[in-house]
């Protein structure tokens, strides 16, 4: 993070979103044809992860080996499960009110979640070193598909054939809210806990999906009341950043009234 080959890959997304911005507005593309390229990006993105990170592993024996990819590469992060959204919003019904919750929160989440993403590229701790920036396919699959995010966020707003109002803004942090406590129980299902008398002493290989489970910053929290105060810390950032994001929506909606 924060590396030449960080700064430089910021400036390459960036060109990328901006170019793609003009290109689509000056076409005057349909949100279903960008949609259309989404999901396409959204599967060679899957099948670049997935056959990146496939390990052999042996079994506890030693007798298999086994191809395995680790938990924490399951499309369930706030980013990566857009692609389930992106599939529905692209085949979904457009007349459905679910429909017509969707595609306002993922104008937010979309570009919030890739911002973040970029900005704090866990890639480089977790995938590749950081001097592995050009030359390995996953940080093509992670630059690419988070500016892919952004560019559908940015025009899902600008397109104008989703009407988005700011009582979207409450139906987006409700989704949120309840992705985010869902999440809570899949890092606890996707979890290794250790017991011993039948009583638990130790957990890894926790997921940490939408971060719930500890910051993406090195912050210790060792006690129940840290966890606490941390859900109630990032509850609180991300609904002031859903809120910069529909300043927009609120200014038209206020110039139209």
């Amino acid at each position: 993070m924060f590396s030449i080959y960080h700064f430089i890959w910021l400036f390459i997304v960036v060109a990328i979103i901006v170019a793609s911005t003009v290109y689509l507005r000056l076409h005057k593309v349909s949100l279903k044809d960008l949609l259309t390229v989404c999901c396409v990006v959204c599967v060679l993105s899957e099948l670049t992860k997935v056959f990146n990170v496939m390990k052999m592993v042996p079994s506890s024996d030693g007798t298999h080996l086994y191809p395995y990819m680790e938990l924490n590469y399951l499309p369930l992060h706030l980013c990566s499960i857009q692609i389930i959204f992106i599939f529905y919003a692209r085949f979904g019904n457009p007349n459905s009110g679910f429909y017509k919750k969707l595609l306002p929160f993922m104008y937010p989440s979309g570009i919030i979640g890739a911002i973040a993403a970029l900005a704090m590229p866990s890639i480089f701790s977790t995938s590749i070193r950081p001097e592995q920036a050009f030359t390995s396919p996953m940080a093509y699959q992670f630059f690419l598909f988070h500016a892919m995010l952004i560019v559908l966020g940015l025009y899902i707003y600008s397109s104008g054939e989703i009407e988005i109002t700011p009582k979207h803004y409450g139906s987006s942090m409700m989704i949120l809210a309840v992705l985010t406590f869902l999440s809570i129980y899949v890092n606890s299902l996707l979890g290794s806990p250790t017991y011993v008398d039948g009583k638990l002493v130790s957990v890894d290989f926790v997921t940490n999906m939408f971060f719930t489970y500890n910051p993406p910053i090195p912050i210790a929290l060792t006690k129940i009341w840290h966890w606490y105060l941390y859900l109630l810390v990032i509850g609180a950032l991300a609904a002031i950043l859903v809120a910069i994001a529909f300043i927009p929506v609120f200014r038209r909606a206020r110039k139209n009234k």
